[in-house]
């Protein structure tokens, strides 16, 4: 994402028509799923520091059907980035389980506006083709419906309606993006899918 991109709003380029995308330069991806995953059922808010909320036994549950879901959706990430908020970080250590997929823990994901997380997407390794961020709400949905952009049919409408009223615990927003991690700007992925374990 460039830095005149930090509110993830597509330029204006006062173009008629949709720009073509760009094409990849040798060795670039052409092709990511980033999957953003709101963390599972926590504590209820007020029976302590909103930081340190932990799952439930229900979000215990959740996080391992979301985990199984996502394996059989075929979608294993090649990095895991968490908020280290103790609700998504067992979230993604559930999810994770005995796969020994990439934890990265980042303190900057909790409370982090779609524009935080759009900059810290950014810093995934080069070789990541797909990546699982486990973090909280409003960012989560923001962050999807801000790289979506505009529905171009009417499921991707109903999926982006979805999203925008925002994500659920342990709901996951699928989105393919056409590019590398560095060059995310809004609009410059579809929502494929949107899961609920």
């Amino acid at each position: 994402m460039r830095r005149a991109d930090v509110g993830l709003v597509p330029r204006d380029d006062r173009r008629d028509r949709p720009r073509r995308r760009r094409r990849p330069r040798d060795g670039e991806l052409t092709l990511a799923v980033l999957v953003v995953l709101r963390h599972a059922s926590a504590a209820p808010a007020g029976s302590g520091p909103d930081h340190a909320r932990p799952l439930t036994e229900a979000g215990e549950r959740q996080a391992l059907a979301a985990g199984h879901l996502l394996r059989r959706r075929g979608l294993v990430p090649d990095v895991v980035v968490s908020s280290d908020a103790p609700r998504a970080r067992r979230t993604a250590e559930i999810v994770v389980a005995d796969d020994a997929w990439p934890l990265q823990v980042e303190p900057d994901v909790y409370e982090a506006s779609p524009a935080r997380l759009a900059a810290l997407l950014e810093r995934l390794p080069e070789g990541a083709r797909t990546a699982l961020l486990v973090c909280h709400e409003p960012g989560a949905s923001g962050l999807a419906v801000a790289l979506a952009g505009p529905s171009r049919d009417d499921e991707a409408a109903r999926r982006r309606a979805r999203v925008m009223a925002g994500l659920g615990t342990a709901e996951a927003a699928v989105l393919q993006v056409d590019g590398t991690w560095d060059d995310l700007t809004a609009a410059a992925a579809e929502l494929a899918d949107v899961l609920t374990p």
